[in-house]
C-alpha cells in the first residue's frame, strides 16, 4: 500500500489494519519514503544489525581507587 503522508495521518486506521494484514504500508513526504510495517513483540535477534560492533569499545583498567581519583581532581582544582 502507498500512501502520502497526509493520508496516512488522516486515515491511520486504514493503514494500520493493512500492517495487521500483512502489507507494507510506504508513506511518501516529498523525496523521503517511510516504511509502515507491523511488528512482533519480541525480535528473535535485537542486535543482528550490531553483532560486528560487539567488543568494539574497551573501557581502560581503573589503576586507582575512586577516592584517589577525588583527590587527584580536587588538588588539580586548587592548583589553578
Amino acid at each position: 500500500m502507498e500512501t502520502t503522508l497526509t493520508d496516512f495521518q488522516r486515515n491511520f486506521r486504514a493503514a494500520r489494519a493493512a500492517a495487521d494484514r500483512g502489507e507494507t504500508v510506504m508513506v511518501k513526504s516529498g523525496p523521503t519514503a517511510y516504511i509502515f510495517v507491523r511488528a512482533s513483540k519480541k525480535a528473535k535477534r535485537p542486535f543482528a544489525d550490531l553483532e560486528p560492533l560487539f567488543g568494539v569499545v574497551r573501557l581502560a583498567r581503573k589503576t586507582e581507587s575512586p577516592r584517589e581519583t577525588i583527590r587527584h581532581r580536587l588538588k588539580a582544582r586548587r592548583a589553578s
